[in-house]
């Protein structure tokens, strides 16, 4: 059974509470039980961090002139997408824009809502889009990308479970392309690198994984929607290596590695899932951070993929909730280790812009 991590495990609970205890719990005591159950809710529904805290690392001021020649202006989406911009030409990670609520996502069937696509196409002033590329499978990155693609007339790369969900969605074969590891791809200005990856390490609750099942790895057929967000199988994982003349980037969705990845390249900005990074063992986080940031060795540090996605893109975005993550101590290493080396980090609330070079 696959899904994304606080999907996985609210779901779980919650079904772990209507099937079993409710059936078994003596009648008398219902009541507190449903009063305790409430408030254990409630605390593991909260953000599991205080942006506030983080103050000093937002830029608060977006540019808003012309983006000058050579430079690459990037504009945060939530989540990992991710909009960069050389003032002739826009590329984009995942585009996951119709963000359905938790309770929506859990327990009914889910789709992109073209309205709120368009809502953030047009407040982002996504105009001159060329290309869409799709880190892995699951719903929170790649269920609007093929609607994004439809009303930009821009590319979509991914892999092979992504090209069934933008066909499901009615994108053209000539609309797509797959993914091809290693091999530049040349869009404007941008050379993009796909680099094979790992998805975040699976976990277990009440005996079940959220780890991919060997014998169902991807989307095999068209995915017609609305669907299950368990339907979105991840279908492999990848980063992105971006060059602009003579800046690099490097886009790292998940909070895992293949080691030695980048022993080859360096990057100036990377882009950092932190995705339940504190939640895995010491050892994990700091092989995380060596083959990631000590590799790369970039100069300024963006951390992604730290945002509550059940809420909408047109509110401020919040920390993931307390059920399946932990930012505030996730936020806590990544600035001890960035601070020792002298690292420059910097958040992006949703639309948020800065220039990168």
């Amino acid at each position: 059974m696959v899904c994304h991590e606080y999907f996985f495990r609210i779901f779980l609970i919650v079904m772990l509470v209507k099937t079993r205890f409710l059936k078994k719990i003596n009648p008398s005591l219902l009541i507190p039980f449903l009063l305790l159950l409430l408030f254990f809710s409630h605390c593991a529904f909260r953000p599991s961090g205080t942006l506030s805290q983080y103050d000093s690392y937002f830029p608060h001021e977006s540019p808003s002139n012309l983006i000058p020649k050579g430079k690459v202006r990037v504009t945060f989406l939530g989540t990992t997408s991710i909009l960069l911009d050389d003032g002739e030409t826009q590329i984009l990670t995942d585009g996951f824009f119709s963000r359905p609520s938790l309770w929506k996502t859990a327990f009914s069937k889910i789709e992109s809502d073209p309205s709120t696509v368009q809502s953030v196409i047009d407040k982002a002033k996504i105009e001159r889009l060329r290309a869409i590329f799709v880190c892995h499978s699951h719903y929170d990155h790649v269920m609007d990308a093929p609607l994004v693609a439809k009303q930009t007339k821009a590319k979509l790369f991914g892999s092979f479970s992504t090209l069934n969900v933008g066909l499901g969605s009615g994108l053209s074969l000539e609309q797509m392309e797959k993914f091809q590891p290693g091999k530049p791809i040349a869009i404007g200005k941008f050379t993009i690198t796909v680099l094979e990856s790992k998805h975040t390490p699976p976990f277990r609750i009440f005996g079940k994984t959220n780890a991919t099942d060997p014998n169902h790895p991807n989307i095999d057929s068209p995915l017609i929607t609305p669907v299950k967000a368990t339907d979105y199988i991840e279908g492999g994982t990848f980063d992105f290596f971006i060059q602009h003349g003579k800046n690099k980037i490097l886009i790292k969705s998940s909070t895992n590695f293949v080691e030695g990845a980048f022993d080859k390249i360096k990057a100036d900005v990377l882009f950092l899932g932190i995705a339940q990074l504190s939640l895995q063992p010491i050892p994990f986080q700091e092989q995380f951070y060596q083959q990631t940031v000590k590799t790369l060795k970039p100069k300024l540090l963006i951390p992604i993929h730290w945002d509550n996605f059940f809420k909408p893109l047109s509110e401020p975005l919040e920390p993931n909730l307390q059920l399946g993550d932990d930012f505030e101590s996730s936020m806590k290493y990544i600035l001890k280790r960035t601070q020792e080396e002298k690292l420059e980090v910097q958040l992006l609330q949703g639309f948020e812009t800065i220039d990168l070079f």
